[in-house]
């Protein structure tokens, strides 16, 4: 045998020594009725990775989402060939009919908070989500408009120059997400259905030319990672503040805001 094959079976030997220590440590376990038990187990810990953790899963749809609108504006007049393919209820037009999307955007937040009050149990207390939905509304809003400003795009229809990315869109999955959130542990159907409503809204917002296919996904990503990311800050202020922290929103004639309480 040559010294390249005696290389490739230390490789193989390397390749299944975790497979055969686990079958042995099996093995052991079952058997351990008729053997003793060793006074000292060497135990082999794997370490957690980082794209194991929830920040990573959470992030990875609408860093997808943000990507894909990316590559469509990279793409030489692939968005406009797009929306010549997918509008056909120009707003201007007679013929245009009013799809709803004004309001469905908020529809997922109205039953969630309509099932809560039929007795269906949301993840977080009354208080709480809507301190959370309230910060994830705020930060979807500044970044949404304060990218209009930066990016400046006219809209399909030529009426503004404030099509990237699309406010509706970006509402309406704020709202999916937090649907998701709260009352995803019933079922995968509840999440489905409050993202194929977000999406309901992203697919009107290009039928009426308002804003083109990148806007869309683009809305889209800010929605869903603003609102994981108010759960984030809230999930890290509980867990190292826990019950001496107490969030309220505030609503007065002229100004909106939060009550922030802390017991030392």
């Amino acid at each position: 045998m040559g010294f390249s094959g005696i290389c490739k079976i230390k490789q193989l030997i390397l390749l299944l020594l975790p497979v055969i220590t686990l079958i042995t440590q099996s093995v052991a376990a079952q058997t351990d009725s008729v053997k003793p038990i060793p006074d000292t187990v060497s135990v082999v810990r794997i370490s957690p990775r980082w794209y194991n953790s929830k920040y990573v899963k959470e992030s990875i749809v609408p860093a997808s989402l943000a990507a894909g609108s990316l590559a469509i504006m990279a793409v030489p007049h692939l968005k406009e060939d797009l929306q010549r393919q997918l509008s056909w209820n120009n707003q201007l037009s007679k013929h245009y009919i009013n799809l709803g999307e004004d309001y469905v955007r908020y529809a997922p937040i109205a039953a969630e908070y309509a099932l809560n009050l039929c007795g269906v149990k949301a993840e977080h207390k009354f208080i709480d989500r809507t301190a959370v939905l309230a910060v994830a509304c705020v930060v979807n809003d500044f970044v949404v408009y304060r990218t209009k400003l930066l990016v400046h795009e006219t809209r399909p229809d030529r009426r503004a120059r404030e099509s990237f990315p699309s406010a509706h869109t970006a509402m309406a999955f704020v709202s999916a997400t937090f649907v998701s959130k709260e009352l995803g542990y019933i079922s995968p159907w509840v999440s489905a259905v409050a993202y194929l409503s977000a999406g309901y809204v992203g697919f009107c917002r290009v039928a009426d030319n308002a804003h083109y296919v990148n806007d869309v996904l683009m809305g889209a990503a800010v929605g869903m990672m603003t609102t994981q990311a108010s759960y984030w800050a809230y999930d890290s202020l509980k867990r190292r503040l826990g019950a001496k922290l107490t969030l309220m929103p505030s609503v007065q004639s002229r100004q909106t805001g939060f009550y922030v309480s802390y017991s030392f």
